[in-house]
C-alpha cells in the first residue's frame, strides 16, 4: 500500500500571509491539529501546528489575531511523496518523532498523511504501535 491510498487529498493549508487566529480556525473547522504552510506556488514553506500556535503565540501573551503564521511556523519540515511505501512511512514518523508530514509530488503540496490516516488501516498495528512509542520518547 502507497501513501497515496491513505493520504487527506486535498490537504487544508494556510499561508505564512495568514494570521495565526486564521490558522486556529481552520483548524478547529476541520477538526485538524496541523496544516501544512504553502506559498503562492503551493510549495510547502513550513508547517504549523495547534501546539505551536500555543507555545509560540498564547503563552508568551502575544495577539494570535495580528501575528502570521510565518512567525510561529516550523521551517524544516519533512516530506514524503505518494509513492511511498506505507510502512516506509510508518518508519520515518517514527524515526523523525512526527505525527503528520505532508505529500509532496513535483515540489507541490498533494495531500498529508498522519499517525491517524494509519492507524486506520487494518494490518498496521504493530508498525503504528512502534512508531507512537518512538514519537512519545
Amino acid at each position: 500500500m502507497k501513501v497515496r491510498d491513505i493520504m487527506t487529498n486535498p490537504a487544508i493549508s494556510v499561508t505564512g500571509e495568514d494570521t495565526v487566529c486564521e490558522a486556529a480556525r481552520v483548524m478547529q473547522a476541520h477538526n485538524i491539529g496541523a496544516l501544512p504552510v504553502v506559498s503562492e506556488k503551493n510549495t510547502v514553506d513550513g508547517i504549523v501546528t495547534d501546539r505551536d500556535i500555543v507555545l509560540r503565540t498564547v503563552s508568551r501573551g502575544k495577539d494570535a489575531c495580528e501575528m502570521k503564521v510565518k512567525d510561529i511556523m516550523t521551517t524544516e519540515v519533512e516530506k514524503i511523496t505518494p509513492d511511498t511505501d506505507i510502512k516506509d512511512a510508518v518508519k520515518r514518523l517514527g524515526t523523525d518523532k512526527i505525527r503528520r508530514v505532508p505529500v509532496i509530488e513535483k515540489n507541490e503540496l498533494v495531500g498529508m498523511l498522519s499517525i491517524g490516516d494509519i492507524a486506520t488501516q487494518s494490518g498496521f498495528n504493530a508498525e503504528i504501535a512502534e512508531a507512537i512509542c518512538e514519537i512519545s520518547k
